[in-house]
């Protein structure tokens, strides 16, 4: 039996060896025959819900892609995302160099889109709270609020990769939870158990990698994922050595604003996992989206090749950094929640507290057992 397992593998190998492997090349050919599988990439429907849409008011202008951003809906009026996603860099020329500053985007050209899956549909649904037998509240899986204002973090600049995140300030009626479908980012409020997790991920990104979600976009070589622009998709990444993303420094977005990258605290590279056998890429207009790993939120994603390298053929390797230093966001947020809706907050986020969620239909039959009931009362209480 020994003697036959060995053969077969010697077998093997000699068929392997003639034939040789695509994923090593990762060739177009490689590429077009795994097309199909795109599908695999399909978060799931409610699957990271926080995840949110930063688009430019023609958000069907597909040419205006590289604006748009990935946020994380953090508390009912508010989103984090990158210091980039938020703000523009500008420079002045001195006698000592360049110097750059950081100004807000202007608000009321983006808009914020929200959904379980894709930002353009959604079947209407009705939330009964059963705080009154006829009270039923419209609510929308999939909407869309307009921006009251675009903050960078104090401390962004744009020759640092700590403290790049940037807030969103939702302008209006506040996006609510709905139970299953839109929630809040699950975060790791203790800054030494976020270092913690990266420490553990760094152990185990071999067999246990991390995940990140973002939107569907279009990639600049000649086979892209359309049957997946729009939808929400995951990736599995992997953490790597720095020197992977200092290689690939003059094709990121950060190279506009640096001469060189230098890793930071809590700053890291990182690849998608297996991408010789992956189909996707990380680029730039996927900055802000989120690194899970454990069950919570621990890094985003803050600078990616541009989109003239956005290739299936090529993925890159991009830079991520950690949470740590944005407790505070989560924090702020959970005091103005508390402060703001905690007397009445089953009325203001109904999808929270409901006891059931269903398609709103109006029928008489329930009316017509009640009064059969009601005239067969009197003959149970004779007998």
């Amino acid at each position: 039996m020994r003697y036959l397992q060995n053969s077969l593998g010697l077998v093997c190998v000699v068929l392997l060896g003639i034939c040789g492997c695509d994923a090593q090349d990762r060739n177009e050919t490689f590429v077009k025959s795994r097309l199909d599988f795109l599908g695999t990439y399909f978060a799931g429907h409610g699957e990271f819900p926080w995840v949110v849409e930063i688009r430019t008011q023609e958000s069907q202008n597909q040419s205006q892609q590289e604006d748009w951003s990935v946020g994380n809906l953090i508390g009912p009026k508010y989103v984090m995302t990158s210091c980039s996603a938020v703000s523009t860099f500008s420079n002045i020329t001195e006698f000592r160099g360049q110097r750059y500053f950081v100004k807000a985007k202007t608000p009321g050209l983006y808009k914020v889109m929200y959904s379980p899956d894709f930002p353009y549909q959604g079947p209407r649904w009705y939330i009964n709270t059963f705080s009154k037998w006829t009270a039923h509240t419209s609510q929308l899986k999939t909407g869309t609020r307009q921006i009251a204002r675009m903050a960078p973090h104090p401390q962004c600049t744009p020759h640092s990769f700590r403290y790049f995140f940037g807030i969103v300030e939702i302008a209006g009626e506040p996006i609510r939870p709905f139970r299953r479908f839109i929630n809040y980012a699950p975060a790791e409020l203790d800054t030494t158990e976020i270092r913690r997790k990266w420490y553990f991920l760094a152990q185990k990104t071999a067999f246990l990698p991390a995940t990140l979600s973002t939107w569907g976009r279009t990639y600049s070589g000649k086979y892209s994922q359309t049957m997946l622009l729009h939808y929400k998709i995951k990736y599995k990444i992997s953490k790597v050595k720095w020197t992977e993303c200092e290689r690939a420094f003059s094709k990121y977005a950060w190279h506009r604003t640096n001469l060189i990258i230098k890793q930071e605290n809590e700053t890291y590279c990182m690849q998608i996992y297996d991408p010789a056998n992956s189909m996707g890429s990380i680029c730039d207009h996927d900055r802000g989206s989120p690194i899970i790993w454990d069950g919570v939120v621990i890094g985003i994603v803050v600078t990616a090749v541009r989109f003239e390298f956005c290739s299936l053929l090529n993925p890159v390797p991009f830079v991520v950094v950690s949470t740590s230093d944005a407790v505070v966001y989560w924090t702020n947020v959970e005091r103005h929640v508390l402060e703001n809706f905690i007397d009445n907050s089953s009325h203001v986020f109904p999808g929270l507290l409901a006891l059931s969620i269903s398609p709103q239909f109006y029928t008489m039959s329930i009316y017509i057992w009640m009064a059969i009931s009601l005239l067969l009362l009197p003959l149970f209480a004779i007998s």
